[in-house]
């Protein structure tokens, strides 16, 4: 269990400033995280999405290419 220590007035403020900037660092870190995790599946959406697209048109566009021998 952890030991209570007591503390003056000035001592508990910087403490809970330490805290509370110690949270919002873990919680920037987290919101990145998550930013760039959405924006890896955005581009990674895209380039399927492209490839399928590239894949349909040359299937269905190939017999009117006229053939070189």
């Amino acid at each position: 269990m952890a030991k209570v220590i007591q503390q003056t007035p000035e001592t508990a403020v910087i403490t809970a400033k330490i805290e509370d900037l110690r949270q919002s660092i873990t919680l920037i870190g987290k919101d990145s995280r998550y930013a760039a995790g959405l924006w890896a599946g955005f581009v990674k959406g895209m380039a399927i999405g492209l490839f399928v697209s590239l894949l349909l048109a040359g299937l269905k566009y190939a017999p009117l290419v006229p053939s070189v021998t």
